[in-house]
């Protein structure tokens, strides 16, 4: 089945991304790496969210590709399943990547939309 999946990337991982993509670590990921490579170089970035169509046939969707990928490197995922023509708006996520990591938009880490995410650790003391 397929489903039009939106996500807030974090932007102090998408360097990691980027070469997990590109080395060919997740697209060797067995059975849905190719996918996921391949969902990525149809995504399309818009404001401070990614979008893209992913073919899965689990129950729930999605919850490998989530577990050993997307939660690592996005927040806010939604998954809906695509019941009719969608247009996906927005710039390719592919180059805003490439742009980001090669230092390509003029040596600025920063690419619109990316929001910057810190987490928070709690810390005890005693």
């Amino acid at each position: 089945m397929q489903y039009v999946v939106t996500a807030r990337p974090i932007a102090a991982e998408m360097a990691s991304f980027w070469s997990l993509l590109k080395d060919g670590t997740i697209n060797a990921q067995k059975p849905d790496g190719a996918e996921i490579v391949a969902s990525m170089k149809r995504a399309v970035i818009g404001g401070s969210k990614v979008s893209w169509y992913e073919t899965c046939y689990c129950n729930p969707p999605l919850l490998h590709e989530r577990s050993t990928v997307y939660d690592r490197f996005f927040n806010d995922v939604e998954i809906e399943p695509h019941v009719g023509p969608v247009h996906l708006e927005g710039e390719r996520f592919w180059d805003q990547l490439r742009a980001w990591n090669t230092g390509k938009n003029g040596g600025s880490r920063h690419v619109d939309g990316i929001a910057n995410v810190a987490k928070y650790v709690p810390v005890r003391i005693l």
